[in-house]
């Protein structure tokens, strides 16, 4: 049965973006093809700075990048 929760994981996670933590250089498609199904310490190697980091520093990256490019909505003042 651990063999299904590993497919699972590797499912799950196969579509957060990638990012050098190193340098926030975005992953190229090939970078991403490689490292999409990756999971916890094994390492991807940037083709921008050419160092390698463990998948899941390469997905928080991807994450955080994305959260700073999302635009945010107005806060509108709710006692009027």
């Amino acid at each position: 049965m651990n063999w299904l929760r590993h497919i699972v994981l590797r499912w799950g996670a196969r579509n957060i973006s990638l990012a050098c933590p190193r340098c926030r250089h975005p992953a190229s498609s090939s970078t991403f093809r490689r490292g999409r199904f990756m999971l916890g310490d094994e390492e991807l190697v940037c083709e921008a700075c050419g160092e390698s980091s463990v998948v899941t520093f390469w997905r928080f990256e991807g994450l955080s990048c994305c959260a700073e490019a999302m635009p945010r909505a107005p806060v509108t003042n709710s006692r009027r």
